[in-house]
């Protein structure tokens, strides 16, 4: 028994080649539609508890908790993707959000504490129920954000520009949230699909 049992199935991704590809359904133009996470280590399960699931043969809709009160706007919104690594009871989970252009705090940091909020009661629940010898433990936790950015110029000699090949690498930041205490690791994409990033970047940024 393992904590991803407690997950509803319907909400988990699938992991190729120890890599996992988080997309969100964009109309905006130029919108971030695509970031794949690579160098995924063994033992890990990944789930997006905002993912649409098809009901009938033309309609897909989100996961809501019948409990809650769905005109609560707060306690049911989601992040649109959880990493959870198993190193024995230990757990290193990443809480993933994929934004456009410029987005301000209000658009993906409740999403992001909230997802963790359900994450915290599945580990309660876990260590309640079904742990055997010892409980369960969280050891890390990133919220990241992955958001459109336009490429910062490089400042090269104008006598080496045609003689040298440039591939810009995103640079992630941390700071602190607007609204809450956590901090956050903002990683941003310079084209909407086909972004991809490299699962020890997250922990390069305490």
């Amino acid at each position: 028994m393992k904590l991803q049992n407690l997950v509803n199935p319907e909400l988990e991704l699938e992991i190729k080649e120890n890599a996992v590809t988080f997309k969100e359904v964009q109309t905006e133009k130029g919108a971030l539609r695509e970031v794949i996470v690579h160098g995924l280590p063994d033992n890990v399960f990944v789930f997006s508890p905002d993912k649409k699931i098809k009901t009938d043969a033309n309609k897909w809709e989100k996961r809501q908790n019948p409990f809650l009160n769905q005109e609560n706007d707060k306690i049911n919104k989601n992040c649109d993707g959880v990493i959870i690594h198993y190193d024995e009871k230990y757990l290193d989970i990443v809480f993933c959000e994929l934004k456009s252009r410029n987005p301000e705090p209000n658009q993906y940091e409740t999403q992001l504490i909230n997802t963790k909020l359900l994450v915290d009661y599945l580990i309660v629940l876990f260590n309640q129920f079904f742990q055997n010898k010892s409980e369960l433990e969280v050891r890390s936790i990133k919220y990241v954000l992955f958001y459109i950015s336009k490429q910062r110029p490089l400042k090269i000699e104008k006598s080496m520009r045609e003689q040298v090949e440039i591939h810009p690498v995103p640079v992630p930041e941390t700071e602190r949230m607007y609204h809450y205490s956590e901090n956050i690791v903002k990683y941003p994409c310079f084209k909407p699909l086909y972004n991809h990033v490299e699962w020890k970047d997250f922990f390069f940024h305490r």
